[in-house]
């Protein structure tokens, strides 16, 4: 977030306070720079510019909406970093905690995060009015994405494989050690990101997102499905000096000043609750008036009202204080922590810096979840997601929590309102292990207990052990398809067989996505719930559950077992009436084709799939 106004304020004043830089140059003359990357920033950046050249290059529009494109992605990631990796320019990449991480950042962030809920189920309202063909998909405004259900596990793993330095921030947000980094780091050059506290930090180079490649010598959102390797790389580099000059400020305490008066992550929620609208600034409180309010009044505290809002109200106080030393990079280490119980809580931070954990299960530790918002159904009274998966993350609450603590606070869209909390009970299962008893070589007694938790909807007793009779991998798809459908038959999403098999064909069969990206086919509200509902599984299974069982390394990638352009290939070809919309979109064809592959799929896979739906509905597997 930062603070509010300031870096709309640096771009449409470009001329003032932003230095054109050439990064190829830079290195060249250093011997290789470090760039240190906020990660969400980036990724929110990346996926965009991705999405719009490849829905140009494919000549199909309905791309960013279908769900996930990993393997045409990870693609894509490589080349862009390998490009810069050749010309000696290092991305190093910082990932805030998740939300709930720290109970402090929680208190003051929560407001936020409501209000970036609710404009999330709006963005969701006109994709699925899009999917509903309400609205035609060149209306809907290119930034309205929801973000691929796995894109993170996607990302990490292709950045792993480069070689690229993740640094998680164990509680909290990242932007606090990235300052540091950049000081402390003898190759560290600028910081990427979009956040506007980067103009203000002691001694910060900030290069923002939006002035990144600036020539678009990368090609980066151009038609194509890969970056072009760069001549030269311009970009536009704020630094706090340029701003005070052009906010015409004589010493940098007014500018971290500026940041305190108008409202930053510590004081913006007491700023913006009616403080700031009592303070003599002349016209409307943008940057620039307060900006001459401050060359008055110098501090925040010489104004009587801000004065006696600090000795009145602790917490403004210490807001206030905290900024101060924030952006002077003068704050106390332990200010933002994750909790403390103990040996469970060493553990879990641990392993999150390492990288073998997510900071979502922190979050989890600390009695705080926050759903995921997927890419689904949202009529009124249509089941969720991860509402329907909360009897799963109860097993994972056991795992995590301390014997002694049971509840976990969960916050997201129900099938009714488009934000709720509810408290959810950690499961009682006694056979559930402890986190603090799970080893990492202890692969057959980790691969036990995943079964025994992905096999909770079984009767007791039945669970099929799929690791032993198809392999890892292959198994861990089995155990998501078996999770789905007795999820979903009968209840939630009532799938019927024909889906379910379209379904099992593309976790199963790995077809080209790159050929299915090219049928420009509308998916519908149902088909793009059943993806993100199986994807959504594959979360809990992989990055929570897999996570903490050291098994990921045995599981396929998201790439592996799922597309979104050839999910909506397969489920416009499984019935009837969907066949006939899509004869209406695109030649037949390239229906009967996917049909044909489908079919094929299903054929090869018939033994398979006859063990998983045993007991659920009959399969002739001489199909």
């Amino acid at each position: 977030m930062g603070v509010r106004g300031l870096l709309s304020t640096c771009l449409r004043r470009q001329d003032e306070c932003v230095e054109q830089v050439d990064l190829i140059e830079v290195a060249r003359e250093k011997n290789g720079i470090e760039i240190l990357v906020d990660y969400y920033s980036f990724q929110q950046f990346l996926i965009y510019k991705f999405w719009y050249g490849l829905q140009q290059y494919r000549n199909n529009e309905f791309l960013r909406i279908c769900g996930g494109e990993y393997g045409t992605l990870e693609a894509y990631i490589t080349k862009f970093v390998k490009d810069l990796q050749a010309l000696d320019i290092t991305l190093l990449f910082y990932v805030d905690g998740a939300k709930g991480t720290c109970t402090e950042t929680t208190r003051q962030k929560i407001d936020t995060w409501m209000k970036r809920q609710y404009a999330d189920v709006e963005k969701l309202n006109q994709i699925m009015d899009v999917c509903r063909g309400v609205t035609f998909i060149q209306d809907l405004p290119e930034d309205i994405l929801i973000r691929p259900v796995l894109l993170e596990i996607d990302i990490f793993h292709t950045l792993k494989q480069l070689g690229c330095s993740i640094i998680h921030a164990i509680a909290g947000e990242a932007d606090y050690v990235i300052a540091k980094a950049l000081k402390g780091r003898p190759q560290a050059y600028a910081i990427l990101s979009n956040d506007s506290d980067f103009c203000i930090f002691k001694d910060s180079c900030f290069i923002p997102l939006e002035l990144f490649d600036q020539n678009h010598d990368m090609k980066l959102g151009y038609p194509g499905d890969l970056p072009e390797q760069p001549l030269r790389l311009m970009v536009g580099v704020i630094r706090p000096a340029k701003v005070m000059e052009m906010l015409k400020f004589r010493n940098y305490q007014l500018l971290v000043e500026l940041a305190v008066v108008a409202g930053n992550d510590f004081t913006g929620p007491f700023m913006y609750n009616g403080l700031q609208a009592q303070l003599d600034i002349r016209g409307h409180p943008n940057i620039q008036n307060i900006a001459g309010w401050l060359w008055h009044y110098k501090s925040a505290d010489h104004h009587p009202v801000l004065n006696n809002a600090m000795r009145q109200n602790p917490q403004f106080c210490n807001a206030v204080q905290h900024s101060r030393n924030f952006y002077t990079l003068s704050y106390p280490e332990n200010t933002v922590k994750p909790p403390q119980k103990g040996y469970f809580s060493q553990l879990i931070g641990e392993r999150i810096t390492s990288g073998t954990l997510p900071s979502n299960i922190m979050a989890m530790h600390n009695n705080f979840y926050w759903h995921r918002m997927c890419l689904e159904d949202n009529s009124q009274g249509w089941p969720c997601v991860e509402v329907s998966l909360a009897e799963l993350r109860g097993r994972i609450y056991r795992i995590v929590l301390p014997r002694q603590e049971c509840l976990v606070n969960e916050h997201g869209r129900n099938p009714w309102e488009p934000l709720k909390s509810a408290g959810i009970m950690a499961s009682d299962d006694s056979d559930l292990p402890v986190i603090h008893k799970i080893q990492q070589d202890k692969i057959f007694w980790n691969l036990k207990h995943f079964h025994h938790v992905m096999s909770h909807q079984e009767e007791p007793g039945k669970g099929v052990v799929w690791f032993d009779r198809y392999g890892r991998k292959n198994g861990f798809i089995v155990y998501l398809l078996r999770y789905f459908l007795l999820q979903n038959w009968g209840r939630n999403l009532h799938i019927i067989d024909k889906e379910f098999l379209a379904l099992a064909a593309l976790a199963l069969g790995r077809p080209n996505e790159k050929h299915y990206q090219q049928i420009p086919l509308r998916p519908t509200p149902r088909c793009v719930s059943i993806g993100s509902w199986f994807q959504d599984i594959y979360r809990h299974a992989y990055s929570f559950l897999g996570e903490l069982l050291y098994l990921t390394h045995e599981f396929p990638l998201p790439r592996e077992i799922y597309s979104g352009a050839a999910w909506t290939a397969f489920y416009t070809c499984c019935k009837d009436e969907t066949y006939y919309m899509g004869v209406n979109q695109v030649p037949m064809n390239f229906l009967l084709q996917t049909q044909a592959e489908m079919n094929k799929i299903i054929k090869e896979k018939r033994h398979m799939i006859r063990y998983i739906v045993e007991g659920v509905f009959q399969f002739d597997d001489r199909f």
